[in-house]
């Protein structure tokens, strides 16, 4: 299978794995604002995600591998730039799309150079998180354009 990640037309079936600790219920939202529920998995350790995701990798007929990685940076260590970097080192897994998520005003210019596919800056209150959360979801799922063909060597 290797790490072909293909959105779909129908988000029911869209996966996201939430690395971080959100301020919010991720899987309510996902619920109430998307017209078709996303399934979010919520890990809030680096480590422990890492090792999900490296399973799927190896198992796709038993696990999902996400459509979509929110990679927040301030979590359990390893942090979220080690986390973006092992994503991107591993073949299996390079071409997950992460959205990098940041609670503070950071440099983003290393999440780009780690080749994050985009960073966002989370506001502070759980109403604005909500709200962010909501339009990265919807962008993602519903707004995005994809090619017509597979862009990916080995798909």
């Amino acid at each position: 299978m290797g790490a072909q990640i293909t959105p779909t037309a129908d988000t029911a079936n869209s996966h996201v794995l939430f690395v971080g600790t959100p301020k919010v219920d991720l899987a309510t939202i996902c619920a109430e604002s998307t017209p078709d529920a996303v399934s979010v998995d919520v890990v809030t350790d680096g480590q422990a995600a890492l090792k999900q995701l490296i399973a799927a990798s190896e198992t796709p007929d038993e696990l999902q591998l996400p459509d979509l990685v929110l990679l927040q940076l301030d979590f359990t260590l390893p942090d979220g730039q080690t986390v973006l970097q092992a994503i991107r080192a591993s073949p299996r897994l390079e071409q997950l799309p992460v959205v990098v998520l940041d609670p503070d005003d950071s440099d983003n210019t290393q999440i780009y150079q780690a080749e994050g596919n985009a960073y966002v800056q989370l506001p502070q209150t759980p109403a604005a998180y909500t709200e962010r959360i909501d339009s990265i979801l919807r962008f993602w799922f519903e707004w995005a354009q994809y090619p017509a063909t597979c862009l990916y060597p080995d798909g």
